[in-house]
């Protein structure tokens, strides 16, 4: 991997902090990015330097590329989620995609080495089915914050035919694990479990479960910024099958032997999907990608996470 300095965005999330802790771990220069310092912004006594930037201020890439040698981005800011500004949906694209929009351009201009930006599986929107979905399954977002992932895709496409700018976009399933504090059935099956309580979930029927550990997502960005050449632009990120409630409440057990489940109409309805699971064969052959941890395995690490938080 060429060892210019990269930028990562959105590290007050559970994504860019995992990724500035990987790349500095590999030995990497990089500098940390959001709208303000998170509270724990040493991630553990790294001591990266920080560069605030609200999206989707465009001057601020530039400031950030020049003052820092940038080569090389890992955007992970932006809103995370459909769950989010659900009352304010034209934010949602200002963020999300006027912000690609301004990196993609610096890129352009500055001549960067790569651009690795965080789709979404919701991009997709629902289908009629739960067969599984490839890259080159059609795009039918029903929701803004899907239609900026499917939007922001189209633009790294077009900047990367008509201009040469070197950008992939990663399309992410229902990532978990230590660190993320937005709606998560994992975490909240462990939260509950942790205090004896029974975790009400909604039962979601014709729609799938597809959640993929932290790590594995790390290693596809890892994947992403080493790879020499791309055969594609646009990669599915996910476990790779569709996993089903007892299923997961199973493995969660291991994790914490409370955990425990009912469905509820009323319940926890976020992280499900109207379609089936995506296929990653692509970001296994070209990223390196494998998901191989197991939801027991994941439920571990961000059970100890929990009991850490909750101690603070």
């Amino acid at each position: 991997m060429d060892r210019g300095t990269v930028l990562v965005t959105g590290v007050g999330g559970m994504i860019g902090a995992a990724v500035v802790r990987h790349l500095v771990a590999e030995g990497h220069q990089v500098v940390a990015s959001d709208r303000a310092p998170p509270p724990d912004f040493d991630l553990q006594g790294l001591s990266v330097p920080f560069f605030a930037h609200d999206l989707p201020d465009p001057s601020r890439w530039h400031e950030a590329i020049v003052k820092f040698g940038v080569n090389r981005v890992v955007h992970a800011g932006g809103v995370s989620g459909p769950m989010l500004l659900r009352d304010n949906p034209s934010r949602v694209c200002e963020i999300n995609l006027a912000g690609l929009g301004g990196l993609l351009e610096a890129a352009r201009i500055h001549d960067l080495k790569r651009i690795v930006w965080f789709s979404s599986i919701v991009a997709y929107g629902s289908r009629p089915d739960i067969e599984p979905v490839s890259e080159d399954t059609p795009l039918r977002p029903d929701t803004v914050y899907g239609a900026s992932k499917a939007a922001g895709e189209a633009l790294v496409h077009a900047y990367h035919a008509a201009h040469g700018v070197d950008a992939v976009a990663l399309r992410v399933a229902s990532c978990y694990g230590p660190g993320r504090t937005t709606s998560c059935m994992i975490r909240t099956l462990i939260e509950d479990g942790l205090k004896g309580r029974v975790s009400r979930i909604h039962p979601s029927p014709g729609r799938t479960r597809q959640h993929v550990y932290i790590d594995d997502v790390v290693g596809a960005v890892g994947g992403a910024l080493a790879s020499e050449t791309l055969r594609q632009r646009v990669y599915n990120i996910g476990p790779g099958v569709a996993q089903d409630l007892p299923e997961i409440v199973d493995q969660v057990r291991k994790a914490v032997p409370g955990a425990a489940a009912v469905a509820d109409p009323e319940g926890q309805g976020w992280n499900t999907f109207g379609l089936g699971p995506l296929v990653v064969d692509a970001a296994r052959r070209d990223l390196g990608f494998d998901p191989n941890t197991s939801i027991a395995d994941g439920a571990i690490a961000t059970r100890e996470w929990v009991l850490q938080r909750d101690c603070v």
